[in-house]
């Protein structure tokens, strides 16, 4: 089995001076939120993929019922520390199959690091939980190569977790690629997010509608997401989300664009204020194929929502966003797509 399938966790401690220094690395108006069937050849045939364990058809303990598939529980955790020189390294690192790091490395800005799944995606069963903390003064930005496929499913339900933590001083950016719920598929997210007063954030999440090129159109049968973000202990947001193709949860996105790439996000910072120009100048970024919104929290920070009607149209919106960010924001210097 190769090694970067196997079950076995992997524990690292990492010296700041061992980082390679390589250079390189929306939303709508707040009305606007939300409230083909392919199955890998390794269900098809009842056999199973290196490193799932045995899982039962229903939502209960593993085992319950007829077998009838595989599954994955994968764990992720990454500590995030600044070095003497400045510099930010990972001081710890854990983690088990499907995940697996690609080399971090230091821009001079941040520290960038890929989290990679090297299996074909999500299958009923799978269980993921990440943990992420970025400490004092520590610059991270964590992100994905590509799209999380949640695959279809007769029963069950794919299940992530995940959590961060930002300390006084710390900086994370968390924008990984969309996630593509495909036809009938069930996925689960429950996320929380701790910055501590000090500490600065920008997280960016989206959704595609499906494998639009194949036909599918919000073709899931349910996606469940959470999330809580609290800043200097209280709560600040609270994201509850559960959209079905059966009722009117997905009416909001599908009267905007009928494939609807809807992306979420948050940023926390006490660098920005509401007179800073990029906030009148991203009136100018929104386009007849990608609206975009955002709205004040109650205190350092502000909500931000896209909705497109195409990926490139997604990713170009939020380039030009990302940019206007980026005069008052350095860390967000690099490119980065959200689609």
């Amino acid at each position: 089995m190769p090694a970067h399938l196997s079950q076995k966790r992997e524990c690292h401690r990492v010296d700041p001076q061992s980082q390679p220094t390589e250079s390189g690395c929306d939303a709508a108006p707040s009305g606007l939120c939300p409230g083909s069937q392919e199955v890998s050849a390794h269900l098809r045939a009842g056999t199973a993929s290196p490193g799932r364990k045995p899982v039962g058809d229903g939502l209960g303990a593993p085992g319950a019922g007829r077998v009838s598939a595989r599954r994955l529980e994968g764990y992720l955790k990454l500590v995030c520390s600044a070095g003497g020189s400045g510099r930010s390294f990972l001081s710890e690192q854990s983690f088990a199959a499907p995940f697996h790091l690609s080399k971090p490395y230091w821009d001079g800005r941040v520290l960038r690091v890929q989290v990679i799944n090297p299996t074909a995606g999500l299958f009923a069963g799978d269980r993921l939980r990440s943990d992420v903390r970025v400490g004092r003064g520590a610059r991270l930005c964590f992100t994905t190569p590509s799209a999380s496929r949640v695959h279809a499913m007769s029963s069950g339900q794919a299940w992530v977790e995940q959590a961060f933590e930002i300390e006084d001083g710390g900086w994370l950016e968390y924008s990984p690629a969309p996630l593509i719920p495909q036809r009938n598929s069930r996925y689960r997210q429950r996320t929380r997010v701790e910055v501590e007063a000090g500490g600065e954030l920008l997280f960016l999440e989206t959704m595609a509608p499906g494998r639009v090129a194949h036909g599918e159109q919000f073709g899931f049968t349910e996606v469940d997401w959470e999330l809580d973000l609290r800043y200097a202990g209280r709560l600040l947001a609270r994201e509850r989300y559960r959209l079905r193709p059966d009722d009117e949860s997905l009416a909001p996105l599908r009267r905007v664009f009928p494939a609807a790439y809807f992306a979420s996000g948050y940023v926390i910072t006490e660098r920005l204020t509401p007179e800073d120009s990029c906030w009148s100048e991203a009136r100018a970024v929104q386009t007849p194929a990608c609206l975009v919104g955002w709205s004040r929290l109650p205190e350092a920070g502000w909500s931000l929502r896209l909705v497109a009607a195409d990926p490139v149209s997604l990713r170009r919106c939020w380039r030009d966003l990302r940019a206007l960010l980026a005069r008052r924001l350095p860390e967000l210097a690099s490119p980065g797509r959200p689609g």
